[in-house]
């Protein structure tokens, strides 16, 4: 199986990594299997830029003697700060076992893997 997860700005890296884990170990149970090892797993993210808009205030005061007026304006403009979004993601690609192999070194056992993340992120999920 190949699985996916991709966060978005809010989302820290070590979190995508733990869904993607959390989703290979319920993908093994789901099929029957008890284990399964990562041949390929690949962490990455997307960057992206945000922009407050800017905002602009002008205040100002006259006052009149006789003919003449004097006044004073002064405009504030706030906003238009960029921030730089990290959007990290995920990939696995798992093999699934029924029981661990002998070699079995950088196996994972799917029902700790999933009972532990489930209980880490307080997720209820169905099997």
């Amino acid at each position: 199986f190949k699985v996916t997860f991709k966060g978005n700005g809010y989302t820290q890296s070590e979190r995508a990594e733990d869904f993607a884990l959390l989703r290979s170990a319920e993908l093994t149970l789901k099929h029957g299997f008890s284990h399964f090892a990562i041949v390929d797993g690949r962490q990455s993210a997307d960057y992206g830029v945000m922009t407050t808009p800017t905002q602009s205030y002008t205040t100002g005061s006259v006052t009149a003697y006789g003919n003449t007026a004097y006044g004073s304006a002064r405009t504030t403009t706030t906003g238009g700060q960029s921030f730089i979004i990290k959007k990290p993601s995920s990939t696995n690609t798992i093999v699934c076992f029924n029981g661990k192999p002998e070699n079995g070194m950088f196996v994972y056992d799917a029902q700790f893997i999933y009972d532990s993340l489930s209980a880490k992120y307080g997720i209820k999920a169905n099997q």
